[in-house]
C-alpha cells in the first residue's frame, strides 16, 4: 500500500472560503510522500450542508453534522473518512474529530462521500478555547488499495451557540413621546461549564418596525453589560416592534432577537 498526499481542492470551495475566512493555507504532506503524485481528487468539499462551513454547538448537547465531498480515483474509490483538527498543526491538535464515510457511486471512477461528525462538549469539546476554525482532512483508499490525504483548503467553524432572551419593552401601552426601556439578555454556551453563562461586552444592535410588517430599522449599536444585558432607552413614536439583534464572531453563533410589540397611545 502507498501513501500519498494529493494539493487538489475545488475551485468553488477554494474561492468561496478563501474569500471568507482569508487564511493562509496549511500544506501538510503525508510522511515520505511528494504533493501532487496522487490521482485522487477531492472537490465540493461541504461541512453541515452549508456554504459558510459553520457548525452551532450548545453547551451540553452533542451536534451531529455532515462532511462531504465528490471523490475521484482511475482506480475507484474504496473508502473515505475526514478527520477534522484544531491547532497550529495536525501533529500538536488541541482538538480532533473524525468521521468514516458512506459513499456512493456516481460512476465507475467518482462517488460522493458523506459522513456525519459529532461535535460533543463532553468528548472532544471540553474547552472553550476550540471555537473557531478547525482545519478539515479527508482521507480515501482507491481501489488499488492506496491512501491519499487532501490537503488544501479544507476548514470547517465550530462555533459556541449563543441565545437571546425574549425582548421586554416597557411601559407598555405607552404615551406618544414618552420614554421606553427596551430590555434582553445574551447568554453564550459554555463548554466548560455545561451551561450557558453571559455574554458580555459583545455588541448588539437595538431594531424597530413600524406597525406589524416591513424590515426592522438599526436604532442604536450597544454593548451588554457584565450579567449579558442589553439596554436602552427610546422615545415612542409609533405602534411597533424592538427587538435586539447579534451579529456573532468568528467563536460565537448569531443570534436575533424575539421582538416585542408596543401600543402607542
Amino acid at each position: 500500500m502507498r501513501r500519498r498526499t494529493t494539493t487538489v481542492a475545488a475551485a468553488t470551495a477554494a474561492a468561496a472560503l478563501s474569500a471568507a475566512l482569508a487564511v493562509t493555507v496549511l500544506a501538510l504532506p503525508a510522511a515520505g510522500a511528494a504533493q501532487g503524485d496522487s490521482a485522487t481528487t477531492f472537490v465540493n468539499i461541504g461541512v453541515n450542508h452549508d456554504l459558510d462551513y459553520t457548525v452551532g454547538v450548545e453547551a451540553t448537547k452533542k451536534r451531529v453534522f455532515s462532511v462531504s465531498a465528490t471523490v475521484s480515483d482511475p482506480s475507484g474509490v474504496k473508502s473515505v473518512s475526514y478527520e477534522l483538527w484544531h491547532g497550529e498543526d495536525r501533529a500538536t491538535a488541541d482538538g480532533v474529530m473524525a468521521g468514516a464515510a458512506q459513499c456512493h457511486k456516481i460512476n465507475e471512477f467518482t462517488s460522493y462521500c458523506e459522513a456525519l461528525v459529532t461535535a460533543d462538549p463532553n468528548v472532544n469539546l471540553r474547552s472553550n478555547a476550540l471555537a473557531g476554525l478547525w482545519y478539515m482532512t479527508p482521507v480515501a483508499v482507491d481501489g488499488a488499495g492506496n491512501v491519499t490525504r487532501g490537503e488544501g483548503v479544507y476548514f470547517a467553524r465550530i462555533r459556541r451557540q449563543t441565545s437571546m432572551s425574549q425582548t421586554v419593552v416597557t411601559p407598555d401601552p405607552v404615551k406618544k413621546g414618552a420614554n421606553i426601556t427596551v430590555k434582553a439578555r445574551m447568554t453564550v454556551a459554555s463548554w466548560e461549564q455545561k451551561k450557558n453563562v453571559p455574554l458580555i461586552g459583545h455588541q448588539v444592535l437595538l431594531q424597530y418596525r413600524k406597525g406589524t410588517s416591513g424590515p426592522f430599522v438599526t436604532l442604536k449599536k450597544l454593548k451588554t453589560d457584565r450579567d449579558g444585558w442589553a439596554t436602552s432607552t427610546v422615545k415612542a413614536t409609533a405602534d411597533g416592534a424592538y427587538r435586539y439583534d447579534f451579529a456573532g464572531t468568528s467563536l460565537t453563533q448569531p443570534t436575533p432577537g424575539s421582538a416585542d410589540y408596543v401600543d402607542v397611545k
